[in-house]
């Protein structure tokens, strides 16, 4: 994936290890590269060199991307400068780049975006991009955004290393090197969604969590969901039993995705008897949708229901693959839909989880 012709690309970013990627990256597109380790001397070169298109992390000493942003964006020689934020964080104020991306980042995604810009921008240099808006009045973080790059940034770094050694296996490595490679992506994979479910129960917990609801085809939405796992876990059988009629429903689709994935998780973990069987079934009952996921496994002990939906709960069959936050998350966000989140189950028998949501948020 090389550029037909070679532009100039400031990154920015005060992890050396991420910095150094991050520049190898552009280098392999064609480009040439000007590396800054904190906004302030990114504005300084960016001033002195006019790039082509501006990469930074959110989080720097000095000024921090934000603020990078609004320095280049009120520089009238620089406005037109596209700019590529990157964050372990969410910054409300992430409208004001050109393009936003969150860590830890797919190198593919990165690249794609960055030849998409130059390409674009290389015919309308004169172009001027709009301010979009001052959302956030202060961009200094919070403790949780803190912690999210403090904890992600390295994590970012560590799997786009991996992910350029995976490249170089597909040339020049053999089958066991390969394998292990994808060995040390799913577990990078893992520790990013563990570190995902913290944050999102921390926002849950303080009530910073914001729905974004859109209308949704509740039928097709679970079509979708459960045709991946039916890819994912071909051995098991996966019936929905839906009603005639579709039913619509405003949603946040990527949480109540979330809430799904992690029902139909634990449905394979802990029914995965003789009978690989899970039923989901959807209904409409009065102003609610009502989806259950029933597996026919062990079942939950008596003991242990009223525990299921609290923080780092852990079923006492668990196999260790868990961390104890998928539940209570999963609940949390079907009460913040409005709905509720329930189990039943007898020993010997399976469980039975139902999500209902209310049909219309009036």
């Amino acid at each position: 994936m090389r550029a037909e012709a070679a532009s100039l690309v400031l990154v920015a970013d005060d992890e050396e290890p991420t910095l150094e990627i991050l520049a190898s990256v552009v280098e392999d597109l064609g480009h040439q590269v000007l590396t800054a380790r904190d906004g302030t001397e990114a504005f300084r070169l960016a001033r002195d060199h006019a790039p082509d298109l501006i990469i930074t992390d959110f989080m720097m000493p000095g000024r921090n991307g934000i603020e990078l942003i609004r320095a280049v964006r009120a520089d009238a020689d620089l406005a037109a400068v596209p700019v590529i934020l990157i964050s372990a964080a969410t910054p409300a104020a992430a409208v004001e780049a050109t393009r936003f991306f969150a860590k830890p980042l797919h190198l593919g995604d990165l690249e794609e975006e960055i030849v998409r810009i130059l390409a674009e921008n290389s015919s309308a240099k004169n172009r001027t991009l709009p301010v979009q808006g001052t959302l956030a009045q202060s961009t200094r973080p919070e403790a949780l955004n803190w912690l999210a790059h403090e904890l992600k940034s390295p994590l970012s770094a560590m799997r786009m290393s991996v992910e350029l050694l995976r490249r170089r296996m597909d040339v020049i490595g053999n089958d066991q090197d390969q394998s292990r490679v994808q060995v040390i992506l799913r577990g990078l994979d893992r520790m990013t969604s563990l570190m995902n479910s913290v944050l999102d129960a921390a926002a849950l917990g303080e009530g910073k969590l914001a729905l974004r609801l859109a209308p949704v085809s509740l039928i097709q939405f679970l079509e979708r969901v459960i045709a991946l796992w039916r890819d994912l876990h071909p051995d098991f059988e996966f019936v929905l039993a839906r009603p005639s009629e579709d039913i619509e429903l405003a949603l946040d689709e990527p949480r109540i995705q979330e809430v799904l994935e992690n029902l139909l998780s634990n449905a394979v973990k802990y029914g995965s008897g003789e009978a690989k069987r899970i039923e989901i079934e959807v209904r409409a009952r009065g102003g609610k949708a009502v989806i259950s996921v029933r597996d026919f496994g062990n079942g939950v002990p008596a003991a242990e229901l009223p525990h299921l939906f609290e923080r780092f709960h852990r079923a006492g069959e668990s196999t260790g693959q868990g961390h104890g936050l998928g539940l209570y998350i999963a609940a949390a966000l079907a009460k913040l839909h409005g709905g509720t989140l329930t189990v039943t189950s007898e020993l010997g028998q399976g469980a039975t989880f139902t999500l209902s949501l209310p049909r219309s948020r009036d």
